[in-house]
């Protein structure tokens, strides 16, 4: 489609205000970097509100292309592919604060969580929202046919992971009197945690059997299923545990399969 010199001005012209506070997200994450070095006992609370500012410049960066499909009628792919990086940028910091490590003890997290610890669940629960709504927006922008369709499957993987992280699942277990404070949201924090799991799970299987055929994406559904399970059992949840396992020995089973077919291949060369 031919884009007339008018209409790219248009766009040009209204895009200038999303630059401009671009702009201001990336000086004030400078600022903050600042403040990190400064006063080292608050640079994990310091890493939240950088990540904010990336969430904020995604969004930013989205608002171009829906900008430039609204008054082009052409995607602006350049916003597009700004605002996914941006999003690895919150991802990596936010692990950086929790860790992203999928496999280790549920209990484990407290030591992490311990460095923001006055963040109450109601604010983890505002940050994990925030980044699963972002990345669903960023992956309907993107599309179905986007080159970078399967990365996104590592990246729902690494979020997940990381919601997994965020949660004190010893308070969570402690607290389950529906008057306690903040019941409410730990329970949509374990809710989405397991939904999260389970899905990155469902979609690395999808990879593996639509694209990669690499074990190592199967290896990646079972760590995740693995921690949907330690989950499961943690809160006395004895049938989808089971569920779970038969799932994992299934998948265990698969992976032996095709090593064998694998190696049967290689004596015939």
């Amino acid at each position: 489609m031919v884009v007339s010199r008018a209409e790219k001005a248009a766009f040009n012209d209204y895009i200038t205000q999303y630059k401009k506070k671009i702009d201001e997200s990336l000086k004030k994450i400078k600022e903050l970097e600042q403040i990190k070095k400064k006063m080292p006992r608050i640079a994990a609370y310091k890493d939240v509100e950088i990540v904010l500012e990336y969430i904020r410049i995604v969004l930013l960066y989205i608002k171009q292309n829906d900008a430039s499909v609204e008054i082009m009628q052409v995607k602006k792919e350049k916003a597009l592919n700004e605002a996914r990086k941006t999003f690895y940028k919150a991802i990596q910091v936010m692990e950086s604060i929790v860790g992203s490590d999928v496999d280790r003890s549920l209990t484990d997290n407290e030591e992490y969580l311990a460095n923001i610890y006055k963040l109450t669940p109601a604010h983890i629960l505002k940050i994990v929202n925030c980044f699963n709504e972002v990345l669903d927006v960023l992956i309907d922008r993107m599309g179905a046919g986007s080159k970078w369709k399967w990365s996104f499957v590592d990246l729902f993987g690494r979020l997940a992971v990381m919601t997994r992280n965020l949660i004190n699942f010893s308070d969570t277990q402690k607290y389950r009197d529906p008057r306690t404070e903040f019941y409410r949201e730990r329970q949509q924090l374990l809710a989405i945690c397991k939904n999260n799991l389970k899905e990155a799970a469902l979609k690395f299987r999808t990879k593996y059997e639509q694209s990669t055929k690499a074990t190592t994406d199967i290896l990646k559904s079972i760590d995740l299923l693995s921690a949907l399970r330690k989950i499961h059992v943690l809160f006395g949840e004895s049938e989808e545990a089971k569920k779970i396992k038969i799932t994992i020995d299934a998948m265990k089973q698969k992976i032996e399969e095709q090593e064998k077919e694998e190696e049967q291949k290689k004596k015939k060369i």
